[in-house]
């Protein structure tokens, strides 16, 4: 799933549970747990960016999706491509192993932030489980 896709649902969840659990919040604290949320389960797709540059060295495949743009274009065919090069494979325990330690780096250090946090990452990981049964057909 695109990023933008990812920070739209994790407002979409980070909002109506800081409006209706948190209501001493005002609105400009849902609003900045919804930023850091999405903006978090978003970041989570660089991984994706980054080793679709690293692995387009020897996959002449990847090549044309080192421009994100063409990531966006044809991303049917960039999800299709880093299926059957192996990467959506790598990627996938990469994200488990990030978002766990993001969760407990937030805990550790920004407590304050860590509902937010925490469910933009599960809303990430929620998401992506389509690509999870791609790789499982």
């Amino acid at each position: 799933m695109l990023p933008h896709n990812h920070f739209l649902i994790a407002g979409l969840i980070i909002a109506p549970v800081g409006i209706v659990l948190f209501p001493e919040k005002s609105m400009g604290e849902i609003c900045e747990w919804v930023f850091i949320g999405g903006l978090l389960s978003s970041a989570i797709d660089l991984d994706v960016y980054i080793l679709t540059i690293l692995k387009s060295k020897k996959e002449k495949r990847l090549k044309p999706f080192r421009n994100p743009f063409e990531i966006y274009r044809k991303f049917k065919l960039f999800t299709d491509t880093i299926t059957e090069t192996g990467l959506l494979k790598i990627v996938l325990k990469i994200h488990l192993f990030s978002s766990t330690l993001i969760i407990f780096i937030c805990y550790l250090f920004l407590n304050s932030y860590f509902i937010p946090v925490t469910l933009g990452v599960v809303s990430h990981l929620i998401s992506d489980i389509p690509n999870l049964r791609r790789l499982v057909k």
